[in-house]
């Protein structure tokens, strides 16, 4: 293997494993509703992606169709190499972290003030930040063929019948994740610090209110400021554990009856007024929506996991099973 090849087997394997890195800490970013910290972790990982996927190109190893499934078939081991450091391998990436690292510190998520949007260059990995202004300075790639990770994409890019869609069906999907199991069980914590069904049903409703309240200032209002407060965190409705199962549905029921109230029938340019929030800056009501579906489809598959494994740990509770898919997709741009 000459020099070259193994330079370039050492990228690639570099490349790939942050590549991993860098989604896995996006993923456990978006969970902890740091979604600023997410976005930078999901465009270094793209930006290694792009890194791994030309030097892949550059060692010959994608040919015809054909050839890459005879290829995927053999499945040839590359060979180890040394890789190096495999994350924060830019001037850019570490002070983006080093920003980040100082969010994370005070308990919070970056600002919109601290990260600007980000643009990765799908030919060579090369990352920049704020406004996209001419071709790519590493390898020359024109602005077109670069990866955009804005604030008010990120959370999705659902339109509102899909938003609406998944917001109309969300309370049967909460009916049957509660359904015939008793107070006990639904009360139940899986560990100490980990919600049990109630608190995360209570949850929800408590969010969906913050999401009314800020569609409703971005209907009636001209660019509102946006409340800044999180939405309530899960550690507040550990009072839900010890109220009946019927009442926090219906509190539910009574908040997304409003919000659906308030949202039907709204028109394009009503879902793209505009606020300002603190942490995502410049927001629509789109975004808002897309927020509001990102965090209660997580937290309805975390239910749904719950519930599969109280119940096969539950002794005579196999008729609670819920064999049929409860929480669907949303397929984005709808």
């Amino acid at each position: 293997m000459t020099t070259n090849e193994e330079e370039l087997r050492r990228i690639l394997t570099s490349a790939s494993m942050g590549q991993v890195a860098y989604h896995t800490w996006a993923e456990q970013a978006r969970h902890a509703r740091r979604f600023n910290i997410a976005r930078l972790f999901e465009a270094l990982s793209a930006a290694r992606m792009a890194r791994a996927e030309h030097a892949f190109r550059q060692l010959g190893e994608v040919g015809s169709t054909a050839e890459n499934i005879e290829r995927a078939l053999t499945s040839p081991e590359p060979e180890a190499v040394a890789t190096g450091r495999i994350t924060g391998t830019t001037t850019l990436s570490r002070e983006l972290l080093t920003r980040a690292q100082r969010a994370a510190a005070e308990g919070r998520d970056l600002r919109a003030d601290e990260l600007g949007d980000l643009f990765v260059c799908l030919t060579c990995g090369e990352v920049r930040e704020g406004q996209l202004s001419g071709a790519c300075p590493r390898c020359g790639t024109v602005p077109e063929n670069h990866k955009a990770f804005r604030a008010i994409e990120f959370m999705g890019t659902l339109g509102p019948h899909a938003i609406m869609s998944f917001l109309e069906h969300s309370q049967e999907c909460l009916d049957k994740l509660l359904s015939g199991l008793d107070d006990e069980l639904l009360a139940r914590r899986p560990a100490p610090d980990q919600p049990s069904l109630k608190e995360l049903a209570g949850h929800l409703a408590d969010v969906d209110s913050v999401f009314r309240e800020r569609a409703w200032l971005l209907l009636e209002t001209n660019h509102p400021e946006l409340p800044p407060a999180h939405p309530p965190t899960l550690d507040s409705a550990a009072a839900y554990r010890t109220r009946p199962a019927e009442e926090i549905l219906e509190a539910f029921r009574a908040s997304r009856q409003q919000t659906l109230s308030l949202l039907r029938g709204l028109t394009s340019a009503a879902w793209h007024r505009t606020g300002h929030h603190e942490l995502y800056g410049e927001v629509n009501l789109l975004h808002q929506g897309n927020w509001a579906v990102s965090h209660e489809r997580a937290h309805l598959v975390e239910m749904a996991q719950l519930r599969h494994d109280l119940v096969a740990a539950g002794a005579g509770c196999g008729e609670a099973e819920v064999t049929e898919v409860v929480v669907t997709g949303v397929n984005e741009g709808e």
